[in-house]
């Protein structure tokens, strides 16, 4: 702020004093709060006061200004210093005064401007923050697409893998025997039918081929515990080593404690493939001696064709023919235990303090025409759908297995067109007298 008078001028300035002239131009006087202009004055000086406390500083920039307004101007401004001294100190209290009074609109406005710098840095946090979700609901959006791709690629690959394996040929196809020809319209590659009694073959289509017989096996897992002589009352406890790689489920969990006899009705008539491997875990010996044992028991039974190398049938080495099973069918059968454990259509077996409910796999349980004393389902991939049962028609008790059907509907129609094969017998007779149904095969 600047105060002009005909002659001189005070200002706010700089924190050292000096003189200075121009050619015509004026003196200037500078000392921290003081600025006099003399337009007349002639000469240069230049100077640097000592330190002085705040509080004196007016009172010795008036003497300053005093004297040089008497150095320039002659001996009547001496006299005059006095009043000159006291107009300065005036002046300066005033400029004092002018100086605080912005001072004090210095805060509004330095409100103001922390408003305005507050509402610029929120809006630039607005547009920061605007832009940063932009980008995460970019990167957002990008991995979700990602994830969609990525999980729609998984989804493909299991499909063309459950595809492939879902629809791979049995060993049987493989082979070409659900082609054979063959009189009756039966969809399994291999088909048998024997009078449990009397031990003819009344229905025979590849009976002597060996092939995978999946679950099946664990009817000589039955036997084999049925003639062991073991407790059937003895506690079981299943474990983790029975968790079996299948994709078949089980309700049987690592920690229950069941029954010998409640474990063999879990694997006979749920097909629970943790079941048979804890019976063959618990053998005396363990799961090599117990797999040895239905191997032995085989050969004792004539089954020239079978082989065995697990106690659940989910290793497809176990081989046998629909003849050697009519023979396991026919040992079973004697044991009680065993035709009551397969043939329940459901059940409720206590484990610790739970109980588990069970049903069969067999649909063939569930109708009253069918009078069922053993039964075993069966599947894998390489196996195709398998069963046999031992079932009584008319005054007949017959053994009747299928192997390798396309599905479950149809391993059940080849059934029933088997036992209506053997029903109606007479009337093949009479259009056929002199041959026998099971010498038509």
């Amino acid at each position: 702020m600047n105060v002009r008078k005909p002659w001189w001028t005070a200002e706010s300035t700089c924190n050292f004093l000096a003189f200075q002239r121009r050619g015509a131009g004026p003196i200037t006087l500078k000392y921290q709060d003081i600025r006099v202009f003399n337009p007349s004055s002639l000469g240069r000086i230049v100077t640097t006061p000592p330190l002085i406390p705040h509080v004196f500083r007016k009172t010795f920039a008036a003497l300053v200004l005093v004297s040089v307004l008497s150095w320039t101007s002659g001996a009547p401004l001496l006299g005059a210093a006095p009043a000159l001294a006291a107009a300065v100190t005036a002046k300066a209290d005033q400029k004092a005064k002018a100086k605080a009074t912005p001072t004090k609109a210095k805060p509004s406005t330095g409100k103001a401007t922390a408003k305005k710098t507050s509402a610029q840095k929120t809006t630039a946090k607005k547009a920061v923050a605007s832009k940063t979700a932009k980008s995460s609901a970019k990167k957002a959006a990008a991995k979700s697409t990602a994830k969609t791709t990525a999980k729609a690629t998984r989804t493909k690959a299991r499909g063309r893998k459950t595809l492939r394996t879902g629809w791979r040929p049995s060993d049987a196809t493989q082979a070409g025997l659900r082609e054979t020809d063959y009189p009756l319209s039966l969809s399994s590659s291999v088909a048998y039918v024997l009078d449990q009694d009397t031990g003819e073959e009344l229905v025979l289509k590849n009976a002597d081929v060996a092939l995978p017989i999946a679950s099946v096996t664990k009817l000589m897992t039955a036997l084999v515990i049925a003639e062991s002589g073991l407790p059937l009352d003895e506690k079981i406890k299943i474990s983790r080593e029975d968790y079996v790689r299948s994709n078949a489920s089980s309700k049987l969990k690592s920690g229950m404690v069941l029954t010998r006899t409640a474990v063999l009705q879990a694997a006979l008539m749920s097909s629970d493939n943790r079941a048979a491997h804890a019976l063959a875990r618990t053998f005396p010996g363990g799961k090599k001696a117990f797999v040895r044992e239905m191997n032995v028991k085989a050969a004792e039974l004539g089954m020239t064709d079978s082989v065995f190398a697990d106690p659940t049938g989910l290793d497809n080495r176990n081989h046998s023919t629909a003849r050697d099973l009519g023979k396991l069918v026919n040992a079973v059968y004697a044991y009680s235990e065993i035709r009551e454990a397969s043939t329940a259509p459901v059940a409720k077996l206590k484990a610790g303090k739970r109980w588990l409910s069970m049903q069969t796999t067999n649909r063939l349980i569930g109708d009253p025409s069918w009078r069922i004393g053993i039964q075993k389902t069966g599947f894998t991939t390489a196996a195709g759908r398998c069963m046999v049962v031992q079932s009584e028609v008319g005054e007949r008790r017959l053994v009747m297995v299928v192997l390798d059907s396309p599905d479950n509907g149809r391993r059940a129609e080849d059934m029933k067109t088997m036992r209506a094969f053997v029903e109606t017998e007479p009337r093949f007779n009479q259009n056929f007298p002199s041959v026998r149904p099971y010498e038509l095969f």
